[in-house]
């Protein structure tokens, strides 16, 4: 298992608890007919997201994920993976050191690192993307139909972007160390280990605190 299944499987378990609350709540007769009634602590959307939209966008998520990590599309995961001789990314391998970072690169050959460096700015970029609309999508659905601080609130809609940024900064790191991996870049390359496990903590955060806040917002509903 690597270190992006950690996060990716246990995504399937939380949205099972939210859209059990969603099928509880419906069967309980709660609901109006334009879903839960919008807090008055939280302003952020004119609009409420929708359970279609929040399952639109996790089927997009998820085909995503199917197609790029499961089949071998153009540069996708498993295509990088065996151009690299079955070496691990940089993302499913952390490195906290230069020297560490640059004795992988240089044990990388040179059609791999072609191929890894288009994963960068291809697929790599199309999945995130997805993922942060399904977890920005979810967040809003949350947050919207509980009370809530405005910090808070504004925490989780704010997460899905924090997480994106490291995500992004990622791969423009990783892309610059292929570029040209001869001159050594001691900065970027000591950082990216730093920038990886604050991604995969951001992620983590950003998965678990809709469902949480779920929990406990409505628990709190129903003892006022």
């Amino acid at each position: 298992m690597t270190v992006q299944h950690i996060f990716y499987i246990p995504t399937v378990f939380l949205l099972g608890l939210v859209f059990g609350a969603l099928i509880s709540e419906r069967r309980a007769g709660k609901m109006t007919g334009s879903g839960w009634a919008k807090v008055d602590s939280v302003n952020l959307v004119q609009r409420a997201v929708s359970a279609k939209a929040l399952l639109l966008a996790l089927l997009l998520f998820a085909g995503i994920f199917l197609v790029s990590h499961l089949f071998p599309i153009p540069y996708g995961a498993k295509v990088v993976q065996s151009a690299l001789g079955n070496l691990p990314l940089f993302d499913k391998h952390p490195s906290f050191s230069s020297t560490e970072v640059h004795d992988r690169l240089q044990a990388y050959s040179s059609e791999g690192l072609q191929v890894y460096k288009r994963f960068t700015y291809t697929v790599d970029l199309i999945f995130p993307l997805t993922f942060f609309y399904f977890l920005y999508t979810l967040s809003r659905f949350v947050v919207e139909r509980i009370s809530l601080s405005n910090f808070l609130a504004k925490a989780g809609i704010a997460l899905p972007f924090i997480w994106l940024g490291f995500d992004l900064l990622e791969n423009l790191i990783v892309f610059t160390l292929l570029s040209d991996f001869s001159n050594k870049k001691d900065f970027l390359a000591g950082i990216l280990g730093l920038v990886t496990s604050t991604k995969f903590g951001l992620l983590f955060l950003s998965i678990l605190l809709p469902p949480l806040l779920l929990v406990f917002g409505r628990k709190s509903h129903r003892i006022s």
